[in-house]
């Protein structure tokens, strides 16, 4: 529903625009066809034209005289290299996406008749120390912080964050909230988290593939659009490109940054990547919203030694790329990439700007498929910015007022400026990969295993074992499996307590 929505909007914004540019163009030219007195209508006859009936607005059910008298609202928010995470812009600048975000808030203080602020927690990593102190203190000032995925369990076990329950006026079944992403921002019976297109950290941290346009030419292989779109992008079907593009050029048998590979990525990157986009999640909630371990599957341990293989084994992917601390997106991968020496690069929604300058083109896509089989392709959303609710949080009429109206807005102004203005019209080269934003916002996958227990699965060991090929996951997984298991049973427990 939501993306048929947006891509109503963009049609009728695409459409006004080509109705103004043909009317200036058009007018006083003086081309215009004779026409014959039958072919003109008589001022006695009425003309009936055919209009598409227009799709009503769903707007937020608050109350028209809804009002705060001046009351201050805090959003708190992290200052992080991979992602945009700010929410009230200081001025108007011109640039499309920074000015959609100052008319949302500025919009939503009028209305309402507040101030909206943001309270920078961190500019480093973890947000969690920052917040703690303020609620220990009883401080009320932040009603809603957008904090690092990994530090909601530190949060939740702490008693420090309530849920979305009793928070009025939020009604998650609207379009401009992201139900697909919702879907997992649950605990047992707790909601402890909402994402809306006011969060467009989750937009900037979806993980892609980009290939190079002139590569897959040069070596005569079939293009990964059709692929895509025939339902025949699979691993298996990655792996054989990424190997045929792999190719030791100055002969010397050393794999360096002189040579051609397949694919680059950061370490930690590269696992999820690929296990989620092949249908796998190393801990998913069940029906009851309960987190299950997967680690131990039999087919996600098949699938763990095949990333090895297609990666490792015939020095596909380039394995020079984890040195700049803090990029998701290494520099030395997009160097080569934009050198032309990679054929696939792993890279986020957010750092696809720093591609802009690329002289070839490239096209996006996502991860690919299992095999043939699974029914549709997935995209990875790695370490969100969920908004957690502090306990201080004294004044939740205001809070779901303020988070139901900004997003909103922000599904009118925001969106449409990240999505079209900064990607489509910025960002990517051609309409082929315009599809594929579609279809990759439309089926994004959270993994708790690489968000909200990241620090215990992702960072803790699958990060390490994939950095130095060791591919043994049954055995590491059983020395993991009880500090795990106890660390999530603990989370359950307190969301579970009266």
């Amino acid at each position: 529903m939501k993306k048929k929505l947006m891509s109503a909007i963009l049609a009728a914004m695409m459409a006004a625009s080509s109705f103004a540019m043909f009317s200036c163009s058009d007018a006083g030219s003086g081309d215009t066809d004779d026409a014959t007195a039958s072919d003109t209508p008589s001022a006695s006859e009425e003309v009936v034209e055919e209009t598409e009936p227009e799709t009503e607005e769903i707007k937020p059910d608050l109350p028209a005289d809804l009002k705060f008298s001046g009351s201050s609202f805090t959003f708190g928010v992290v200052d992080n290299a991979n992602a945009r995470n700010f929410l009230v812009m200081e001025e108007l600048t011109g640039e499309a996406l920074n000015d959609a975000q100052y008319s949302v808030i500025e919009t939503a203080q009028e209305e309402l008749d507040i101030t909206i602020e943001q309270n920078v927690l961190t500019t480093g990593y973890p947000a969690a120390g920052s917040l703690t102190p303020l609620i220990a203190a009883g401080d009320d000032t932040i009603q809603v912080a957008n904090v690092f995925c990994v530090d909601t369990s530190t949060l939740l076990t702490g008693g420090q964050i309530i849920g979305y329950k009793d928070v009025p006026y939020i009604d998650l079944e609207k379009p401009y909230w992201d139900k697909s992403v919702n879907n997992e921002l649950m605990l047992g019976d707790m909601r402890y988290a909402a994402i809306g297109d006011l969060s467009i950290s989750t937009h900037d941290l979806t993980y892609i593939l980009l290939f190079n346009k002139q590569m897959i030419t040069d070596l005569g292989m079939d293009s990964p659009y059709d692929l895509v779109n025939g339902g025949k992008w699979t691993v298996d079907s990655m792996a054989a490109m990424m190997e045929g593009a792999t190719i030791d050029l100055n002969g010397d048998g050393q794999w360096t940054r002189d040579d051609q590979y397949g694919y680059a990525a950061h370490s930690k990157m590269t696992l999820p990547s690929f296990w989620i986009g092949a249908g796998f999640q190393t801990i998913a909630l069940d029906d009851a919203g309960y987190p299950q371990i997967h680690i131990g599957d039999e087919q996600f341990v098949n699938f763990f030694e095949k990333v090895f293989q297609i990666t490792y084994d015939n020095n596909s992917k380039y394995n020079g790329s984890d040195r700049d601390a803090g990029q998701d997106v290494p520099t030395a991968s997009r160097e080569l990439f934009q050198e032309g020496k990679v054929l696939f690069i792993d890279c986020s929604m957010f750092w696809v700007g720093a591609l802009r300058d690329m002289e070839t083109d490239f096209g996006i896509i996502p991860y690919p498929k299992l095999d043939e089989s699974q029914e549709a392709y997935h995209a990875r959303v790695s370490y969100y910015m969920p908004p957690v609710l502090p306990a201080t949080n004294t004044n939740l009429e205001l809070t779901g007022a303020v988070l139901e109206l900004t997003n909103y807005l922000a599904k009118k102004e925001v969106t449409p400026a990240y999505y079209d203005i900064a990607l489509k019209g910025k960002v990517s080269r051609d309409e082929e990969s315009v599809a594929m934003l579609d279809l990759i916002f439309a089926n994004r996958v959270i993994d708790l295993g690489d968000t909200l227990f990241c620090s215990l699965v992702r960072d803790n060991f699958m990060a390490s074992m994939y950095s130095s090929n060791q591919r043994d996951i049954v055995s590491t997984y059983t020395k993991q499996q009880k500090p795990l298991a106890k660390n999530i049973e603990k989370v359950m427990d307190l969301v579970a307590a009266p």
